[in-house]
């Protein structure tokens, strides 16, 4: 059975990274121009951009060239100020795709709260997580995926997901792709903390300092 992967998550969350790994491998029709490239517009670029918009053209799109299919999405997309923001509906999308016989696997991908809040201030004006928040009890069985783990664990993380579609894990681009982490800005350093002391002596203590 043909299946697809729709990758969806918060704004900021890393989609745009986590479409690049997961459209390496050569059996899986993805967003391969954006190997090619460091940043695409979702609205321009990604294949199905345009059924995002109106999932019921699925039906004419041709499905006979891969067995494998993936897509990615974030909610909202765009920018309100700019009037580009809108709200991709992640259920409806997949029981569209499930009408045509395809199988579907959703994956929400996820990134530090605080990042993600202060990312979304910075470039969209607003925290947009609630939007997401809002669809994930509409999501038939999601599974997971932690931006932190990838660039801790990196290959062996890839290998280690099981979801329904083969990953180019052993890859040289991934080098490339993983080679910046872009959590590192929001990161500063820690001079001193009330619980050093603590983990350097093994007292106990009753409340937090």
């Amino acid at each position: 059975m043909k299946k697809m992967i729709i990758l969806t998550g918060p704004q900021g969350a890393g989609n745009h990274l986590w479409s690049k790994i997961f459209s390496l491998h050569p059996d899986v029709f993805g967003w391969k121009t954006l190997l090619d490239n460091y940043w695409e517009a979702h609205r321009f670029s990604e294949p199905f951009c345009e059924y995002w918009k109106d999932p019921s053209k699925l039906k004419n799109f041709d499905w006979s060239t891969h067995d494998y299919f993936f897509t990615s999405i974030s909610v909202p997309l765009g920018i309100a100020s700019a009037g580009t923001k809108w709200f991709p509906n992640v259920s409806e999308f997949t029981k569209e795709v499930e009408s045509l016989g395809i199988e579907t696997k959703v994956l929400v991908i996820g990134r530090d709260q605080n990042i993600l809040r202060n990312q979304q201030i910075r470039l969209r004006e607003e925290s947009t997580i609630r939007h997401l928040l809002d669809q994930i009890p509409n999501i038939k069985n999601p599974t997971y995926l932690s931006y932190e783990l990838l660039y801790l664990y990196k290959q062996e993380y890839l290998k280690s997901l099981d979801i329904g579609i083969p990953i180019a894990w052993y890859d040289n681009r991934i080098y490339d792709i993983l080679k910046e982490d872009a959590n590192e800005k929001y990161i500063k350093y820690v001079d001193h903390n009330p619980l050093d002391n603590c983990n350097k002596t093994a007292i106990n203590i009753k409340e937090r300092p």
